[in-house]
This record gives C-alpha cells, structure tokens and sequence, in this order.
C-alpha cells in the first residue's frame, strides 16, 4: 500500500462487521482489526464529508475499543488542518487487539490532499451499503 488509509470490510455478521484498518505515512505503518457496527462506516463518511470547512476545522472518530476486555483493536482517526492554506494531515492512533499483541501501537501523521476526501467519503458509503470491499485515502505525498 501507497501512504495513506485503508479501510475493508474483512467479514460481516449479522450485528457487526470486522474492519482491517491500515494506516501508513512515509515511515511509519500500522494495522488493526476492529469491530463495528453496521452503519459505523455511513457515520464516518457523515463526520469527515466536507472537510475541511475551514483553516481551523478537526473531525475525529473512533473505530473499536481500547478497553482489554473487548475483542478487537481500535483507531483514532483524526482530520485537521496544518495552514491557513487548507493543506491536511490525518492523525492515526491504531492498536492492534491486545490478545494478539502484548503491546503493538502506532500513532503517526498522513499528509493528505482534502480534494480526495470526497471520492474515500463515497467509497465509505459503498461498502457500507454492499458490507464488502474497501475505502482508500491516499497520502499527498
């Protein structure tokens, strides 16, 4: 995978779908199972569509839990701008679910091109609706 995001729906129960949530900037690189809701992904697509509004505009979410005691990992995604100019980063907290790992935990930035978010946002919508396939941001660099 090029820098950037990754969201896939690896399977889907009645109640809840597993995510596979990749992240990766120039150097760093993270991953995490995460369960979710359906209509999780309609609800970030919702949250992130627009942006950025403004120079000072941030959208966070969150996907899992980083509770031990509740299956799966969890993501902090986090939409801000970095100048007056709009240029955006995404920043990414991700850890992966602590059965699997003692301590595995990424936290980085993404350069991001805010004209892209409008194309992931309806990729989002997409697999939401299908519960399959997947959604990518790409960096900007």
């Amino acid at each position: 995978m090029r820098a950037g995001i990754r969201i896939a729906v690896v399977h889907a129960e009645d109640d809840f779908c597993g995510l596979d949530i990749r992240a990766e900037s120039a150097r760093f690189a993270g991953s995490a199972l995460v369960y979710a809701d359906h209509g999780q992904l309609h609800e970030f697509a919702r949250a992130i569509a627009g942006f950025p509004a403004h120079s000072a505009d941030v959208r966070s979410f969150e996907f899992g839990s980083c509770d031990p005691g509740v299956a799966g990992g969890y993501v902090k995604l986090e939409l801000r701008c970095i100048d007056a100019a709009g240029h955006a980063e995404m920043a990414v907290l991700i850890e992966d679910d602590s059965q699997f790992h003692a301590k595995a935990q990424a936290e980085f930035t993404v350069p991001i091109e805010a004209a892209a978010i409008d194309s992931f946002v309806r990729a989002l919508h997409t697999i939401d609706i299908a519960v399959s396939g997947e959604a990518t941001l790409k960096s900007a660099i």
